[in-house]
């Protein structure tokens, strides 16, 4: 129960979405950051013997306030318009800013400050650009020094002048290495982007040649032999029909031997782009293997398999492929059957290889099939 209530408000404070939860946690910690800064603010001001004025709480309620906005903005989504929804550059400024004004309160053990904005600049370590890094470094450096400067011409004795310059030399010296630091990260954590990004590329061409067919842009055998295990496991589930056809190229080693293989492969590449034109959306045309090719036709019965089909056949045999100043035409032959509940898919199509090889032998550019009474040809 109280890990549920825990869980509860971690998520009223965090969100659920898990980038903004980062972000959030991210701005949670600058914030107990923040609340350490200025416990330590205020308790080197006791021991150093100064007041708790209006200087001192306005400063705490401003350092507070300031952190609190961050938080909202980014809790609410508002931040979500800028480049960096973190708003890492800005909360960095802040906290730099109320950094140097704590260091002109904090007297004798006004060098607490420095591990505070070493601290501060590291939390940007891992999400700023070399740029912002350096603008951030040495604008820090130069409001450090204008507060030095301020206050040892204010108060000479609590801020003694040669003091102030051994602090501004050491942040002169600290401040650019940690900037130099940020710059290396930046660099790091960009050419491992870039790597990641050519890795994904490289891991999609690497998918798209195991799953298609260089030549067509059709889904290869290997792929199309997973989309019939699929289609066959879904007909099992939800008890419906589907069929394959086998289609060949007509006099397809002729084209070869009469023209060329480049016109053979521009033969192929056309016939792609006419089956896939001439079937349906949800229908899968594949290469099988040389001039053969599947199609899976899902959810469908005969009746409209047959329709689309013939419409494939009557496309193809309109086809005119330029060849050494002329033309060449191709048909296709058809073997189309429905699957039946209780084969395999094995079965089914080698009951399409004789049903193509019935089409080949009536006089090809046919669609042949078991569940019509005879050949269907229009043309």
């Amino acid at each position: 129960m109280a890990a549920s209530r825990t869980h509860r408000l971690i998520d009223l404070w965090l969100g659920t979405e898990s980038a903004q939860r980062l972000r959030l946690r991210q701005t949670s910690l600058a914030m107990a950051l923040m609340v350490i800064s200025i416990a330590a603010l205020h308790y080197a001001v006791h021991v150093g013997g100064g007041e708790r004025g209006v200087l001192l709480w306005g400063w705490t309620a401003c350092s507070l306030g300031g952190m609190v906005a961050f938080y909202a903005a980014i809790r609410s989504g508002w931040s979500l318009r800028f480049r960096d929804p973190s708003l890492t550059s800005q909360q960095i400024a802040f906290a730099l800013v109320a950094a140097a004004l704590g260091y002109a309160q904090a007297g004798p053990l006004r060098g607490a400050v420095f591990p505070v904005l070493t601290l501060i600049l590291m939390f940007g370590m891992f999400q700023l650009r070399a740029r912002s890094a350096y603008a951030l470094s040495f604008g820090a450096l130069a409001l450090f020094g204008a507060v030095m400067a301020f206050m040892a011409g204010l108060r000479p004795a609590a801020y003694p002048p040669a003091v102030e310059i051994g602090h501004f030399l050491m942040l002169s010296f600290m401040l650019p290495a940690v900037a130099m630091l940020t710059a290396r990260l930046s660099r790091i954590r960009r050419r491992l982007s870039e790597q990641r990004e050519e890795l994904a590329r490289a891991l999609a061409q690497l998918q798209a040649i195991a799953t298609r067919d260089e030549l067509t842009g059709l889904p290869n055998r290997r792929q199309m032999q997973a989309l019939m295990d699929q289609e066959l496991l879904r007909s099992l589930r939800h008890h419906h029909d589907f069929c394959i056809a086998l289609v060949d190229l007509d006099h397809f080693k002729r084209i070869n031997d009469e023209h060329g293989h480049a016109t053979g492969d521009a033969v192929l590449r056309a016939f792609a782009q006419a089956g896939q034109a001439a079937l349906r959306a949800t229908d899968v045309l594949a290469r099988w293997g040389g001039e053969e090719f599947v199609v899976l036709l899902p959810d469908t019965s005969m009746p409209p398999a047959i329709a689309g089909l013939e419409r494939l056949r009557l496309q193809v045999a309109a086809l005119r492929v330029e060849a050494g100043g002329g033309t060449v035409g191709v048909t296709a032959s058809i073997g189309l059957t429905g699957h039946r509940h209780g084969d395999t898919l094995d079965q089914t199509l080698a009951r399409a290889d004789r049903l193509l090889y019935q089409a080949k032998a009536e006089g090809r550019n046919r669609t042949v099939t078991d569940e019509a009474p005879r050949p269907i040809s229009l043309g």
